[in-house]
């Protein structure tokens, strides 16, 4: 798999083979949650999946490189997405197709935890995609632009997404 093909600003452009389903999930999200695209998706999972508190279950998962479902979905498609440099050194040790299993493992978590916590490299005042997501988030999930749960200073890189200063 080649990591780096080019450079489109931050993010890097990489393949991606999912199964349909997961491309049509991804999709059907990114229109759901006013995202610019299946990229943004796509690092949506990476970063739910990499900063959760208790990944020892994704991470056992995703290093042996089984799906977290049963069914074998048949044959993969294979498209390009960009991903940020953080993402890429997350997903340096993993196995070939846990991406794969990234999206799989969002695809069964509840729909907020994926889409309705906003994980932030910086801090929301630093981030107009982040203000953006927070009045998207809260006319989707019902909630007042103050009762939109934050985490800024994600750092996925070291391992385990948590914000600077967090244990």
């Amino acid at each position: 798999t080649t990591m780096s093909q080019h450079k489109k600003g931050v993010y890097i452009e990489v393949p991606l083979d999912l199964t349909q389903q997961q491309w049509e999930w991804l999709e059907d999200m990114s229109t759901k949650h006013k995202l610019p695209s299946m990229s943004k998706a796509v690092r949506c999972c990476i970063n739910c999946v990499a900063s959760r508190g208790d990944i020892a279950k994704d991470e056992a998962i995703i290093s042996s490189g089984q799906s977290t479902n049963n069914d074998d979905e048949g044959a993969t498609v294979e498209k390009f997405v960009e991903l940020s440099t953080e993402q890429l050194v997350w997903m340096k040790n993993k196995q070939k197709d846990a991406l794969r299993v990234v999206v799989q493992s969002c695809m069964e978590m509840e729909e907020y935890t994926v889409f309705g916590i906003i994980r932030c490299k910086t801090s929301i005042a630093a981030c107009g995609g982040a203000q953006d997501a927070v009045r998207n988030i809260g006319e989707i999930f019902g909630k007042n632009d103050g009762d939109v749960e934050v985490e800024e200073n994600v750092d996925i890189s070291k391992g385990c997404g948590c914000a600077s200063g967090q244990k």
